[in-house]
């Protein structure tokens, strides 16, 4: 049987091109559907390490604890929940399992194919929405858990955020990981802020130096010094992620005025897990706090609001749904419990909201993809790189304009933790009801679920344990399929298929001249073939950059009289990273022997 439909499949690719299920090829923001007298202001809050289930407006408001630190733990996120009442909840949002996998993809609306190449290294020449928001005139914040970079050779990992476009900083985890909670490890605006041993207090609370309070304040600083020009907050939580400590608001006090500022974790000394649920709660209220400010500061009518979790909730805990039946958190697996995560949208006046209480729902498939094109279309804006972003707008859907549902399946390349190249990668493709895995190391065969009846992926003869202690099971028997299974293993084949890796083979430069004045701009645009090769991103480079720089967006800045060459190197081979070994080596952070195109620019007079 699986040989039958494997010929089937194939028969299908070669003589139909894959003219099977296909998500939306759209790729710029719609035009704005509504008319406003200011630009929309963007708020975007991203929740670390929660699922679905932990924001109580999905219908589960308990908590259990695998190692017997509660249970039935009651919860509430109230000011999550209002957002939802008043606006959109979305059922079926997906991120990766892991958060530095989904940042990337959110940043920069790309399949992590495209654009991840290890931890902590994203090079500044990927364009991601700080850079898209900034150059339509935004004044663009990040405040909160950073993680990405590491900085180059050429520019510190303090310094180097402001290279994706943020004008305004406070961040955790960016020359280091350090603490993140009690006495944190913070770079704001490039000064690298180290509060590690200290024992006075925070005048602003009166009690120890909290992570989460000091960036959140930041935020709030932000919305008000910006509150006369349209703006752009980005806030990646540092909740609720591990190490699980007491917050300000435990009680009796004592329990955070006096917990170790130091985690060993695996909810040991400086990690106890008990303090997961107000975590959640703290979490919630810092929201609240960005809500009020925005009020207070007449801007809540003029501001979209999202909050969405980055990946699902760690497994030692599991969500109680109404029935007593738990949902076990599964970050780090790609199953839908480490996939699936919360996510609201909330515009006054322009996004509808449900009726007589109810939760106004939109039921088709989010991808992480989809928050940066659906962002840019709300606020009007032009992605710079339209045709490398994977992400379709929900946008229409959101505003109620129509009710037809942007994408009908989800894509994923996975490498998790490791660095490119590996073979230990997982491809794999889903809709509502069907998953196909691609043959891997553990499964040459492929996996295939029925994922109503198998959300959680946990059917098949065999299993392997991975890190973490995750199993991945080896799902149906293709052999004994149903029909209707059958036919959604050949449409799911396809896809796979139809998104198999293919290499950049050579770069063209076009120019509309090679001449121009001093102080004057020239927009250059390069031809990546083949199409359909995923990595499509380029580094621009100058070779004086006193005559003429050339920005991130193929940009050139006429300085001075003189010759210049301009070169592009492809992201396929020349593998920028912003890396430790990036910048402590004497090489530059990408690869310059590889796939390539440069033309002489002379500025003149």
């Amino acid at each position: 049987m699986i040989n039958k439909i494997v010929a089937i499949c194939m028969l299908c690719v070669l003589t139909s091109g894959c003219n099977g299920t296909q998500h939306s090829t759209k790729k710029a923001p719609e035009n704005k559907a509504f008319t406003h007298s200011k630009s929309s202001n963007v708020v975007l809050i991203l929740i670390d390490d929660l699922n679905h289930y932990g924001v109580t407006a999905y219908g589960a408001n308990r908590l259990h604890s695998y190692d017997g630190e509660f249970e039935n733990k009651v919860f509430e996120t109230p000011n999550i929940d209002e957002l939802a009442k008043e606006g959109m909840l979305v059922e079926h949002a997906y991120a990766h399992p892991i958060c530095e996998n989904t940042r990337i993809s959110l940043m920069s609306g790309k399949r992590n194919d495209r654009n991840y190449l290890r931890p902590k290294s994203q090079h500044h020449s990927d364009i991601t929405f700080g850079d898209a928001f900034k150059k339509a005139g935004y004044k663009t914040g990040l405040f909160g858990k950073w993680k990405q970079t590491r900085g180059t050779k050429e520019i510190p990992a303090k310094d180097y955020i402001s290279a994706f476009g943020w004008d305004d900083y406070a961040a955790f985890d960016v020359t280091m990981e350090g603490q993140r909670f009690i006495n944190p490890n913070l770079v704001v605006n490039g000064e690298i802020q180290n509060y590690n041993g200290r024992t006075d207090v925070d005048p602003e609370t009166g009690r120890r130096w909290y992570g989460p309070d000091i960036v959140n304040r930041q935020a709030l600083r932000f919305i008000e010094e910006n509150k006369d020009q349209p703006f752009f907050l980005y806030y990646p939580m540092i909740l609720v992620h591990d190490e699980h400590k007491p917050t300000p608001d435990t009680r009796p006090k004592s329990l955070f005025d006096n917990f170790p500022e130091v985690a060993t974790y695996n909810n040991k000394l400086g990690d106890d897990r008990e303090y997961f649920p107000d975590m959640i709660e703290y979490m919630d209220k810092l929201i609240g706090k960005v809500v009020t400010k925005l009020e207070q500061t007449g801007l809540r009518e003029n501001t979209l609001i999202v909050v969405m979790g980055d990946n699902g909730t760690k497994s030692t805990f599991g969500h109680v749904l109404p029935d007593g039946t738990i949902y076990p958190g599964g970050k780090g697996r790609n199953s839908e419990n480490g996939l699936r995560v919360p996510l609201v949208l909330n515009y006054p006046n322009v996004i509808p909201h449900g009726q007589s209480g109810e939760f106004r729902q939109y039921r088709g498939l989010v991808n992480i993809t989809d928050i940066y094109p659906t962002i840019a279309a709300a606020a009007g804006i032009d992605m710079p790189n339209a045709d490398e972003v994977d992400g379709v707008s929900f946008w229409q859907q959101a505003i109620g304009e129509t009710s037809e549902l942007h994408r009908d399946y989800i894509y994923r390349w996975f490498i998790g933790n490791n660095r490119v190249p590996t073979d230990d990668i997982l491809r794999f493709v889903f809709n509502k009801n069907y998953k196909l895995y691609a043959p891997d190391n553990d499964f040459p065969e492929g996996r295939f679920f029925d994922l109503s009846l198998d959300p959680l992926e946990l059917k098949g003869e065999r299993y392997i344990v991975r890190k973490w202690g995750l199993r991945r099971y080896s799902g149906l028997r293709l052999d004994a399929l149903t029909k209707e299974q059958q036919q959604a293993y050949i449409q799911l084949s396809k896809l796979l298929v139809q998104h198999q890796m293919t290499p950049v083979t050579d770069l063209s430069i076009v120019a509309d001249t090679t001449t121009l004045p001093v102080n004057t701009t020239l927009q250059l645009d390069v031809d990546v073939m083949p199409k359909q090769a995923q990595r499509q991103g380029v580094i621009w480079q100058s070779s004086d950059s006193t005559i003429a720089s050339v920005d991130k967006f193929g940009v050139i800045h006429a300085h001075q009289t003189g010759q210049v060459t301009i070169s592009v190197f492809s992201w396929d081979d020349a593998m920028p990273m912003a890396a430790i070994e990036a910048w402590k080596s004497k090489e530059s952070g990408f690869k310059q022997n590889g796939v390539s195109d440069s033309l002489v620019v002379t500025v003149t007079h």
